[in-house]
């Protein structure tokens, strides 16, 4: 029997590996890729919106948001989750034997030099 192919962006069902959605060994790898490359653009949106009545905020993609200020002098702050330390994150999950991990290594080591300020390109 062959393997229905899973969307990654939509594992929140049982798949074939596993046999709950919240015990899935992909879950971390997936949600690190969502913050380390997911789009900002939702969250740009709403803070530029002039009527918040018009905005359905369950229709927003506020993944990668890791906090939200709205002070009473009517401003808005809204903070993201660190990508680099997303990248880092990924490049320590092993992958499976038969895929290569030469990607995420550059990955973390672009983010390493980053940190450290090294520029050896």
């Amino acid at each position: 029997m062959r393997k229905k192919k899973q969307n990654p962006e939509k594992c929140n069902e049982n798949c074939f590996e596993c046999r709950n959605r919240f015990n899935c060994k992909k879950r971390p790898l997936i949600g690190y890729e969502r913050l380390a490359f997911g789009s900002t653009a939702d969250a740009f949106r709403l803070l530029m919106a002039d009527n918040f009545e018009n905005i359905l905020v369950e229709n927003l993609d506020l993944f990668n948001v890791a906090e939200i200020k709205k002070p009473k002098d009517g401003a808005m702050e809204i903070k993201f989750f660190d990508r680099i330390k997303a990248l880092e994150h990924l490049g320590e999950i092993p992958e499976p034997e038969n895929k290569t991990v030469a990607f995420y290594d550059v990955l973390s080591d672009c983010a390493k030099s980053l940190r450290s300020g090294n520029d050896e390109s």
